[in-house]
């Protein structure tokens, strides 16, 4: 169906049997304020997944064309949503309707043709029963079109209100419960209650007393500060989007640092590994040449004094002096053989990196202040009124009247001093130490008091009307 108010189930006969979420014929169908028709199962199901990720869901989205619906009960219960939403009985009887026989007429076991359709009892009526319907008084007012344009129906007749209890024209108003009710209702559940009014009367009483348009003008005041709390948390979000970004390149930029350091430090390392390893390898080296150069001189001699027997006299004692000269020269320096280990030791402040838990930690900071509150923290304030006569610190509570009076509870003096324009005009003396008052009723006053002064004793609550104070 479109989303017309006047829209004719003409409109809508390609869907009218369906249900537009399951596409299988309608099983209990429930009509929105759009006149969009679901089966009551589809409904309830699409209002959960809708409002699960809601805090407090006040309304959900029509399925087919997106107008909002607000909750037809309890806010923030949407599992109890489907229940309250209107049957659809026009679409139940037009699609349980397989004839065009008249209904009262079959009910007397008789055949005819009807001829018009009621749009009230949702029954197909003969032309004799037209006549009848029309002359009783239980059904003079009731429409009555031709049958021939039944499909084309307004579905704008299934606005009527009806009672929850016995889904019957919702006639009067039960002032004090603030609950629709039919004539039963009346009779039965609130035969008690002390009024209960005409649905009429109430409508009129509503427009002409002003309390439709006070209401009105505080929904679009309280309008305008959901839409600036939306700004705000629009803002917000755009303030966390931009600070995440610069948190995350701040912590890119440390990583680069740290790793820039890091690798100065390892190339220092490096460089020094480097330097202190071919220190000891031409330390090795030398020592190595330098055993290798007595080694090759030790060859040397013993090879001469392998070859003494042939070598001439003269020149066997010379290299003999020569050789125990020189060897005892060289046994006689000292040669050390060197062992060389390498070790490298990690910096302990290098080390506890890899005992951090986390590059940073990310603090979040939430405070939550409630729509339409005054914020303190940011709140501009200035002194209004400086009240005389208060007995100082004493002062343990107070309220304002709608007026604008002010009544303060002065705890030491056992009085409640009533300030009208900034002057003390009256004190209430009371047999009890005040701790609060507070505002109730237009001219009343509500006062807790400790009658011995002390926290844990009796408590007494005091009513203030105009001729005095009544316990």
């Amino acid at each position: 169906m479109a989303s017309s108010k006047v829209e004719t189930l003409d409109s809508a006969k390609e869907i009218k049997n369906v249900c537009p979420i399951c596409f299988e014929s309608f099983k209990s169908p429930r009509y929105l304020p759009c006149f969009h028709t679901f089966c009551h199962n589809c409904l309830s199901s699409y209002i959960l997944s809708t409002c699960k990720s809601k805090e407090s869901p006040v309304g959900f989205p029509c399925p087919l064309c997106r107008q909002f619906v607000p909750a037809p009960s309890s806010i923030g219960m949407p599992e109890k949503w489907t229940e309250l939403i209107p049957f659809n009985t026009i679409v139940q009887s037009m699609f349980e309707k397989k004839d065009q026989f008249c209904d009262a007429c079959r009910r007397a076991d008789e055949e005819e043709v009807a001829t018009d359709w009621c749009t009230s009892c949702l029954e197909s009526l003969c032309l004799s029963c037209v006549k009848f319907h029309k002359r009783s008084a239980a059904s003079q007012n009731h429409e009555l079109i031709p049958v021939s344009d039944k499909d084309t129906v307004p579905v704008a007749i299934e606005s009527r209100v009806l009672c929850i209890d016995h889904n019957a024209p919702a006639k009067y108003l039960c002032v004090g419960h603030e609950e629709l009710c039919c004539a039963e209702c009346v009779c039965t559940k609130h035969r008690k209650c002390n009024q209960v009014d005409e649905i009429e009367k109430i409508a009129d009483n509503l427009i002409q007393s002003g309390t439709l348009k006070k209401l009105a003008q505080e929904i679009l005041k309280h309008n305008d500060v959901l839409l600036q709390a939306k700004t705000d948390g629009e803002t917000t979000m755009k303030h966390i989007d931009e600070t995440s970004d610069n948190i995350a390149q701040e912590s890119t930029d440390l990583r680069d640092k740290l790793v820039r350091h890091i690798n100065g430090l390892l190339e220092i390392h490096l460089d020094d590994l480097a330097k202190k390893v071919k220190g000891i390898k031409e330390k090795l080296a030398k020592f190595d040449d330098t055993v290798t150069d007595r080694q090759l001189l030790m060859t040397k001699y013993s090879q001469i004094m392998t070859d003494a027997e042939k070598t001439p006299p003269p020149i066997l004692v010379q290299n003999y002096l020569k050789i125990k000269r020189q060897f005892k020269q060289v046994t006689g320096l000292c040669l050390y053989k060197t062992s060389v280990d390498l070790h490298s030791e990690a910096s302990k402040q290098l080390l506890k990196i890899l005992d951090t838990l986390g590059l940073e930690y990310v603090r979040v900071e939430v405070k939550s202040t409630p729509i339409g509150s005054i914020d303190l923290t940011h709140a501009d304030m200035k002194l209004v009124c400086e009240l005389p006569e208060t007995g100082g610190g004493d002062i343990f509570g107070g309220c304002f009247l709608e007026n604008g009076d002010i009544v303060l509870a002065n705890w030491k003096s056992r009085h409640c001093l009533y300030y009208s324009n900034n002057k003390l005009v009256q004190k209430i003396n009371l047999d009890g130490y005040p701790r609060d008052v507070m505002n109730w009723k237009p001219s009343g006053l509500l006062i807790s008091t400790n009658v011995s002064g002390c926290y844990n004793r009796t408590t007494k609550v005091y009513e203030f009307l105009p001729k005095g104070l009544e316990v």
